[in-house]
């Protein structure tokens, strides 16, 4: 069985179902809060991989996992899932529904780690260009992470800049070892 294709056909259906719906933005949200949920509580990976959990029991922790933006599409899917005993691949689900949506939406995501915090006014830029460049909109994950030591770290997709000290120290640390 590869879950990561089953885990895509949810996604995909799930998509196309909230989309007839008109919920597949407030289900986005939903599923995001549910793949940053099960990500930072392994009780709760552990709860709903339990045969002692009830279908029920599983049914409101998901629904408690996204709080009052749970909608119907979002209902219909925990339901779908638990009935199927997919509730190992609930994540990887999550996080192909997310994948889908942006590439449907055109949207970015940009990762940005500075090791100090940035201004709204070059937040704004930082947003501005990278929406004017890629013809589409942008989600930014800011991080603020006094171990850079100076500089920063901008990602989108697979393309990384890292002009922090701390990245240039490791340049230099393993040319010296090499």
């Amino acid at each position: 069985m590869n879950n990561g294709l089953i885990s895509k056909r949810y996604a995909k259906a799930l998509l196309e179902f909230a989309a007839a719906r008109g919920e597949d933005k407030s289900l986005y949200e939903s599923m995001r809060l549910l793949a940053e949920s099960i990500a930072a509580t392994p009780r709760l990976r552990e709860t709903l991989q339990s045969p002692v959990a009830s279908g029920s029991d599983k049914e409101q922790l998901l629904c408690a996992a996204v709080g009052a933006g749970a909608g119907e599409s979002y209902r219909r899917f925990v339901r779908l899932a638990l009935e199927n005993r997919r509730e190992a691949l609930l994540q990887n689900i999550a996080l192909s529904y997310l994948a889908l949506y942006r590439r449907a939406h055109r949207i970015g995501r940009v990762f940005l780690a500075s090791a100090a915090p940035l201004s709204d006014a070059l937040i704004g830029r930082i947003r501005h260009d990278v929406e004017r460049r890629t013809h589409g909109t942008v989600e930014l994950d800011l991080r603020v992470d006094p171990s850079l030591g100076g500089g920063f770290i901008f990602q989108i997709e697979d393309f990384r800049v890292d002009t922090s000290v701390a990245g240039q120290l490791e340049k230099v640390r393993k040319k010296l070892v090499s």
